[in-house]
């Protein structure tokens, strides 16, 4: 019995997955024949490199938050540490890799805005 529910529960689950799409590809009520799609842009890059600082924005802005919490956590871990030194070399450790997190997810910007500038100037001639 349970596997017979568990697999009417997988045909729901997946069939409502696609509702959506079909009332997305629905036609028009008042020209059945015609029906246009149209998907909007909703980074709007123009170029790879406009589309590669977008990613980076995105990145950058979940990513920051989370790196503070990270941080707010490692420090969470040294003060419930209580001068043990197996959990304080494990909340160094946390706090370590939390700032090599932070130097790529930071440098990984710097990286491409220098990239960026550099190809800008081949193009230019300079």
């Amino acid at each position: 019995m349970k596997k017979i529910f568990n697999k009417i529960q997988y045909w729901v689950i997946l069939g409502g997955s696609f509702l959506p799409l079909g009332f997305a590809m629905s036609a028009p009520s008042g020209d059945p024949i015609e029906t246009k799609v149209t998907l909007k842009n909703p980074i709007k890059a123009k170029s790879f490199e406009e589309l590669v600082e977008a990613i980076l924005e995105i990145v950058v802005t979940i990513g920051t938050p989370i790196a503070i919490l990270a941080i707010i956590y490692c420090g969470f871990l040294f003060v419930s540490a209580q001068g043990k030194p197996e959990k304080l070399k494990d909340a160094r450790t946390a706090l370590i890799w939390t700032i090599v997190g932070v130097a790529v997810l930071l440098g990984a910007r710097l990286l491409a805005t220098v990239i960026s500038g550099t190809i800008k100037n081949l193009g230019t001639g300079v």
